[in-house]
């Protein structure tokens, strides 16, 4: 498997270098202290592997995930980071990358998601993978939710999940009363909601607000 690394410490690209090493499978191809540099590697090596840290000087490991994907869409991202914010994960492994592993790990974790990444596979470190793919799904359930509303739907919903009533955000949109809960009533229907108690709940549970507020009325 061809590798090229990517970290802007020298000591952290050293230590790994040594140790891939003792694996014969594995040939570190080049190694680059920040993203840009490392391109030139990764155009003329098209590696199997690229491992990296998630940050990195002048171009984080995000949009470095999207480069290095666009230039060899072969590619496998392995992200070796020390940051264990969820966002950090959820973000990387949006943007392509296939394992995402925390310094902290034992090396031998690092060789499994490796090899969990270079057979097609996706790799997320144990303790943190329930909580971001929960989140992750959240996300994607976000989007669903919204993709089902026209934009002024959007808007009114989200105000709605700010606990404004109907008279208010006709007052702020400059609508009719009448329109506001029209859109209201079209949003309850293709949501299945029957208030706005019930639509700051969802609106909770998919992460579009961070606390529900317990005295949603119908707004109408």
């Amino acid at each position: 498997m061809r590798i090229v690394l990517i970290d802007d410490h020298e000591i952290v690209r050293i230590g790994l270098r040594d140790f891939l090493r003792g694996f014969r499978e594995h040939e570190v191809i080049g190694e680059a202290g920040t993203a840009r540099e490392a391109f030139p590697l990764i155009d003329s090596g098209k590696p199997d592997i690229v491992l990296m840290d998630l940050v990195l000087p002048g171009m984080d490991g995000v949009l470095a995930t999207r480069e290095v994907l666009r230039r060899v869409s072969t590619a496998r991202i392995v992200i070796l980071s020390a940051h264990e914010q969820r966002h950090d994960v959820i973000d990387a492994m949006d943007a392509g990358a296939a394992a995402y592993v925390l310094k902290s790990e034992d090396p031998a974790t690092l060789i499994q998601a490796i090899e969990i990444a270079a057979r097609g596979g996706r790799y997320v470190t144990p303790r943190l993978a329930e909580h971001v793919f929960s989140e992750r799904h959240a996300r994607l359930e976000r989007d669903e939710v919204l993709a089902a509303l026209s934009s002024r739907e959007r808007e009114i919903f989200r105000m709605a999940t700010e606990g404004r009533l109907a008279r208010e955000i006709a007052r702020d949109l400059c609508l009719a009363r009448k329109t506001v809960d029209t859109h209201l009533n079209r949003i309850h229907r293709k949501l299945g909601l029957r208030n706005q108690a019930e639509l700051v709940r969802l609106a909770f549970s998919i992460g579009l607000v961070h606390s529900v507020r317990a005295n949603g009325g119908s707004g109408h």
